[in-house]
């Protein structure tokens, strides 16, 4: 009876942990409400996560809080160059979509190729943002070299986003209190046992 209410016992960790990722997925939500500052709210997203998957996690709301003020400049200027390029082929998908048939096929297709690809990096910009003091113009290159060379990870990443927001969204509702701090714990496991060590990014 007395191991029901350890502290280190399976079912109290888990829900310690369930607890985490609701919090900080209020926060990521509160902190990218004016959607200017999504990009830093997501990098202070995985400093925290990341952190967590190193079982190194302090106090959330001061770490998140700290890389949202240490990251914003950079980060901002990511995600504003991000979501133009996002806006960008979302246009081209509709245009080439709303032609037709013949050569416009081909141009839809081709697009949505690099449209995945947009999404691949995308899904490791942030964590790498997280993760290294660098400029724009060397994070975005390094995203792109890192996505080349782990290529199937970052794929099983996307895969598994995909999933998460499916069945939150067509299967369990609530599980979308969980999903920002969700998807990034599990995108940091990831990254932090697999990726970055292959490069010594450790904190």
């Amino acid at each position: 009876m007395a191991k029901l209410f350890d502290m280190d016992n399976p079912i109290w960790r888990f829900m310690g942990k369930a607890a985490d990722l609701f919090f900080l997925t209020v926060l990521w939500a509160v902190f990218s409400l004016p959607v200017i500052t999504a990009g830093a709210s997501t990098t202070a997203l995985y400093n925290v996560t990341l952190k967590m998957a190193e079982n190194r996690a302090g106090y959330i709301l001061p770490s998140f809080w700290k890389a949202f003020r240490e990251n914003f400049g950079v980060s901002t200027l990511l995600w504003m160059i991000m979501l133009a390029i996002g806006a960008f082929f979302g246009w081209d998908l509709y245009y080439w979509y709303r032609m037709g048939a013949g050569g416009a096929a081909v141009m839809f297709w081709l697009s949505a190729v690099f449209a995945v690809l947009y999404v691949f990096l995308l899904t490791l910009l942030f964590p790498l943002s997280a993760r290294l003091d660098a400029g724009v113009g060397k994070l975005i290159f390094m995203t792109f070299m890192v996505c080349l060379k782990n290529f199937s990870w970052i794929m099983l990443m996307v895969v598994m986003t995909a999933c998460m927001l499916a069945v939150g969204v067509f299967v369990f509702w609530p599980l979308l209190f969980f999903a920002a701090g969700g998807i990034a714990y599990i995108h940091s496991l990831i990254l932090a046992k697999v990726v970055f060590p292959k490069y010594g990014w450790k904190m």
